[in-house]
């Protein structure tokens, strides 16, 4: 059985594995990097049992197949009407589907060998096929590659599990940050709240958070477009979106309270430094990403804003009116703003906080910062007992 990868930059070190006699990429630029056999010529699709299309379809943070569209275009002249053709990527509902019309526009093909699977998590991965021809043939191949294969009547089903799974998160969220603006207006403490709320089993409430992970806004925005293409209601996805965006302007308001309450001074007359922009490897797009909406609103107002983000390049940084400092120097700006969850900044020194610190979400030791001018997004300072 002859196997043949059809990939751009993918890694292809997980497909050495699989349950295939032959097993051959498809360089045809002469880029890739594999211990696997290479061919550069579109002729090996030829006669060939299996073909695996790895093409990367999110590129800067958003949805793209036009390299999966011109991957089908290349082959569907060359390929049997036997070959088994598998797309192993993220991609939206139905892409599948546009992809079978390009390789057979008119149906030509009666019983057409399509399969789709991706990892739905770190241990399971999801498969389904035009038959069970195609299914079978999927879940052979893949068997030695990973615990679980679960399976799927239709290809669409099995493309949206993942888009389905971020947008839940992006949900319970959108709950939290919604009831954590609320809370403080009602005095509550939200954290304390969502930890005892938790202990029924049915409920699993996050924290709330500015929402810094690409796949997340990505996959509920995709929804979005979905819902627009297929002329469908968006109204939760879009409230989703905004409730959790609101998060930075919410910061804003926070900050400027408690330089004005407790330093007396205006927005204009001071220096605010912003802790994280991302919680991705890298920025992969500065759309709907929560930090740089509180940049952006601060600079706005001639606030001087300084930002630390080791992952960020400074140019990005600088592009939106801010500057790029150290995590040492971040104690000189009268309000300290922490917007992700990294380890250094859940080290931050309180006897160096001079003047405001507020964190978006529940990082730092409240008993440590008691003495300071500290507060945490939904987590109202309250002394015990005391109402207001």
């Amino acid at each position: 059985m002859k196997t043949i990868i059809y990939p751009d930059n993918t890694n292809l070190e997980k497909y050495e594995t699989i349950n295939s006699d032959e097993i051959i990429v498809y360089d045809k630029n002469g880029t890739i990097e594999t211990n696997l056999p290479k061919e550069t010529s579109n002729k090996i699709f030829q006669n060939v049992d299996n073909i695996i299309f790895t093409q990367n379809c999110i590129i800067n943070g958003e949805y793209n197949i036009n390299g999966l569209e011109e991957a089908c275009t290349e082959i569907r002249d060359i390929i049997s009407n036997n070959t088994l053709l598998i797309f192993d990527t993220k991609v939206p509902p139905r892409t599948v589907y546009k992809m079978s019309k390009i390789i057979d526009e008119y149906g030509l093909i009666p019983d057409i060998n399509i399969a789709y699977t991706t990892e739905i998590t770190k241990n399971t991965r999801v498969i389904a096929g035009t038959n069970e021809n195609s299914i079978n043939r999927t879940i052979s191949l893949y068997e030695n590659m990973t615990q679980n294969i679960k399976t799927t009547k239709h290809i669409q089903t099995a493309e949206s599990i993942t888009i389905l799974q971020n947008a839940y998160k992006d949900t319970l969220i959108a709950l939290s940050n919604q009831a954590a603006i609320l809370s403080e207006a009602l005095t509550i403490d939200l954290i304390e709240a969502i930890d005892l709320a938790n202990l029924e089993e049915d409920i699993h409430l996050k924290y709330p958070q500015p929402i810094q992970k690409n796949k997340i806004s990505r996959d509920t925005n995709e929804l979005i477009n979905l819902a627009n293409e297929y002329g469908e209601a968006s109204q939760i996805f879009e409230t989703i979106r905004s409730t959790n965006n609101y998060v930075a302007y919410h910061m804003a308001y926070m900050a400027e309270k408690e330089l004005f309450l407790k330093e007396h001074l205006a927005m204009f007359e001071t220096t605010v430094a912003i802790l994280g922009i991302t919680t991705d490897e890298t920025l992969q797009t500065e759309k709907d990403n929560a930090s740089l909406i509180l940049i952006d609103d601060f600079v706005q107002r001639d606030v001087e804003v300084w930002v630390h983000d080791d992952k960020i390049p400074k140019t990005i940084i600088e592009n939106h009116g801010a500057k790029k400092i150290t995590l040492d120097e971040i104690y000189d700006a009268d309000c300290i703003i922490i917007m992700t969850d990294t380890p250094e900044y859940r080290k931050i020194n309180p006897e160096k906080v001079q003047k405001v610190i507020i964190t978006a979400q529940p990082l730092l030791n409240v008993d440590e910062f008691k003495d300071k001018k500290f507060s945490s997004v939904g987590q109202y300072r309250l002394k015990k007992g005391e109402m207001l």
